[in-house]
């Protein structure tokens, strides 16, 4: 190893403007510690998403944070710029999620604390709370309207609480005019049930005065979710996104007579081309090898939520500066700057747009349930385009990472 990390800066400004300087220069082996970091903090849900995964662990709780994330490592939180609070489940209805908060509030004050959430939690005494410090709540609501809302994440009758509940938060930010510090996006996970709506989820977002939207397509983890993809829907959904692609231009216009808001952003996923060919290699690059990692309650380490299996696990002995700086992780940055990324970073849409039209995008990266998928895909007779390799079912059904 020719470096170890650690013996770079000792404040969050410093590591971030290193860990910067790092990827920019592409280094194999870094000083930094990564300016995003993603926890697992697991809990139950009261929704039960139709294109969700979900998954058996150990609940998340204050002790949980201090004993295993602070104490594993603490240095990463310190120094990041970012840290995102995640996993399956609801974090924020953590029983004395209150008390979590005021404790990251005055020990991380100046870190963007992110959160996902269904919206439904965000009662008055976790609202207060997000007021004294530095959030971004990505609210996952999947749908403009009642009907569509409670499809999509069976939550029944409770369209009109999350809508209330996010104006609520905006009301209280605008007035205490905090929008450098609370930052409201709306995450929407796209399928064949709601791709219909997104039009107009840009025009609600814009209403409810969200300063951001993100809109992508749902991946596929079991059989029951091949009807929801919208990989075998291409036209239909193109025809969709060019929509609100439409939509979102007229609002900057001022087209709908609706009520500028302070600032707006939105990512749309891009189109489907089956005649689209690929960029030449190293056109393309993605920042995670070198600027995140992601650690689950239970010690699991990844380089990203999309892969496909643990690359290190800080319950079962290992040291997150020896996976930080370890085989796996120099390996991925040296192959992301040569141009000649890991298989599943080379399919994945964050790397290259045009991946859209591989059916592996699509796909948990998950080898054994991989190969469960295609199998099905193909028993079904659906297409499963150009970048489909027939070997692959019988390989990844046998791989040792299975």
């Amino acid at each position: 190893m020719d470096t170890a990390v650690g013996t770079g800066p000792t404040t969050r400004e410093e590591n971030v403007r290193l860990n910067n300087a790092e990827f920019e220069q592409r280094k194999t082996a870094l000083e930094s510690t990564p300016r995003l970091v993603t926890l697992g903090t697991h809990n139950s849900c009261n929704a039960k998403c139709i294109f969700c995964l979900e998954g058996r662990y150990d609940r998340f709780s204050l002790q949980i944070y201090k004993d295993f994330f602070e104490a594993r490592m603490g240095r990463y939180i310190k120094n990041a710029e970012k840290v995102t609070f995640t996993g399956f489940g609801e974090i924020l209805w953590v029983p004395g999620i209150e008390e979590f908060l005021d404790y990251i509030n005055e020990t991380l004050p100046e870190t963007w604390k992110i959160f996902t959430t269904n919206a439904t939690p965000l009662r008055p005494s976790v609202t207060s709370r997000i007021l004294k410090g530095k959030y971004v709540i990505q609210a996952s609501v999947h749908a403009s309207y009642a009907e569509l809302h409670e499809q999509q994440t069976r939550l029944e009758g409770q369209f009109d609480e999350v809508v209330g509940n996010l104006v609520k938060l905006a009301d209280l930010r605008d007035e205490k005019d905090l929008g450098q510090r609370v930052h409201i996006e709306l995450v929407n996970v796209l399928n064949t049930k709601n791709i219909h709506d997104l039009p107009d989820f840009l025009k609600f977002a814009w209403k409810l005065r969200a300063q951001s939207v993100r809109c992508s397509y749902m991946t596929m983890f079991a059989p029951e979710h091949i009807e929801l993809s919208c990989f075998f829907e291409q036209e239909r959904a193109n025809g969709f996104v060019r929509e609100a692609q439409r939509v979102a231009e007229l609002l900057e216009k001022g087209a709908f007579a609706l009520p500028r808001p302070k600032a707006f952003s939105y990512s749309l996923p891009p189109l489907f081309n089956k005649e689209e060919a690929p960029a030449p290699a190293g056109s393309d690059l993605c920042y995670d090898p070198w600027q995140h990692v992601y650690v689950e309650l239970q010690g699991s380490v990844l380089p990203c939520c999309m892969w496909g299996e643990h690359v290190g696990n800080l319950k079962q002995g290992q040291e997150l500066d020896d996976i930080w700086n370890g085989a796996f992780y120099r390996g991925l940055r040296e192959g992301m700057a040569s141009g000649k990324p890991h298989p599943w970073c080379g399919a994945c849409l964050r790397y290259r747009g045009y991946n859209v039209n591989n059916v592996y995008t699509h796909l948990t990266n998950r080898p054994r349930q991989q190969a469960v998928m295609l199998k099905e895909i193909l028993k079904r007779g659906l297409d499963a385009g150009p970048y489909f390799r027939p070997d692959d079912v019988e390989r990844l059904w046998n791989s040792e990472a299975s």
